[in-house]
């Protein structure tokens, strides 16, 4: 199983990536945030307490369905379970470059003239 930092991650970059495609001018990050806290919805069960729900929610997590929560089943797979060193390394240094990327096309810029 990946840890939770990845899911949220690959989330994140995914959400900020569709997001900086789509012609939306305001709450770009805050809809990056919201997908990547999608990407971990299938572990949810970890903090509730035993019983019908959670065991729901844990045959979903599970089940190839949760792949629509950007991956999560095929993460949490014994490959990438191996990986998990990897997986987090790797999953900030995407996170990073998303960030470097939108601030390069999104942020602000101040002319000399403006100084």
């Amino acid at each position: 199983m990946a840890p939770a930092i990845v899911h949220f991650a690959v989330g994140f970059v995914i959400g900020l990536f569709i997001l900086s495609i789509l012609p939306i001018t305001r709450y770009r990050l805050t809809g990056a945030f919201l997908a990547g806290v999608w990407g971990v919805v299938p572990d949810v069960h970890h903090i509730m307490d035993n019983g019908a729900r959670a065991n729901r929610v844990y045959e979903i997590h599970n089940s190839q369905i949760s792949d629509i929560f950007f991956f999560h089943y095929t993460l949490d797979r014994p490959f990438f379970r191996d990986l998990s060193v990897e997986l987090t390394f790797l999953s900030f240094a995407a996170l990073g470059l998303s960030f470097l990327i939108y601030d390069w096309r999104f942020g602000t810029r101040i002319s000399s003239r403006e100084k």
